[in-house]
């Protein structure tokens, strides 16, 4: 049925954001968690479009009302990167498994350009062309769920969208996926990757 396999990053390929890297951000901070999640995500869609750390922290900041120099930035910076480099290994095994059965591999993932200058400096798997294409927001300046990043995938795949199962942890991507006609499964953690490979089993 399936000639590709097209995943999300975050949340997916990584493990979920790690905790402990939450906690370092908000005890630089000295506010609330809450409060700190609130401007983390209202400003992120920008960062994903290619604005750079310095631009999205100034942001962040200012709306957590906070003095900050350009010290505290980096540290921001370097936390939040390590917060969402933590791979998945399980599914990384998986994806390797389908490009040996002759699926081809995708990924469009919404990603700021500090941490993708991290992930192509460090990760193999991204070096050996384990995927045959990869789609992040801040090369293209669109982020999901405009249907513009699903297509431009598709392209690069040369396939139709029910040729292809999109996986994504979050709704909205996945109802935007659906709505150009991609089969969609919607990702809630580990446990959800045998019910993925069983779909796959010949």
């Amino acid at each position: 049925m399936f000639k590709a396999v097209i995943f999300d990053y975050g949340c997916v390929i990584s493990t979920e954001q790690v905790k402990h890297e939450i906690e370092a951000m908000v005890d630089l901070i000295k506010i609330s968690e809450d409060t700190f999640k609130s401007y983390y995500y209202q400003y992120r869609l920008e960062y994903d479009r290619g604005i750079s750390g310095e631009e999205y922290w100034n942001k962040v900041l200012s709306a957590c009302k906070v003095d900050y120099d350009q010290e505290l930035i980096v540290k921001l910076i370097n936390h939040d990167l390590k917060s969402w480099t933590v791979t998945n290994q399980a599914m990384l095994d998986w994806a390797e498994d389908l490009k040996k059965n002759g699926y081809k591999l995708g990924i469009i993932s919404n990603m700021p350009k500090d941490i993708l200058k991290y992930m192509r400096e460090n990760f193999s798997w991204l070096k050996n062309k384990l995927f045959d294409t990869v789609i992040f927001s801040c090369d293209l300046r669109i982020c999901k769920p405009d249907p513009l990043i699903y297509r431009q995938c598709l392209d690069n795949l040369a396939l139709s969208p029910v040729e292809c199962l999109f996986i994504d942890d979050s709704e909205i991507n996945i109802q935007a996926a659906k709505e150009i006609g991609l089969n969609v499964f919607h990702y809630r953690g580990l446990e959800d990757l045998t019910t993925l490979q069983a779909m796959f089993v010949k």
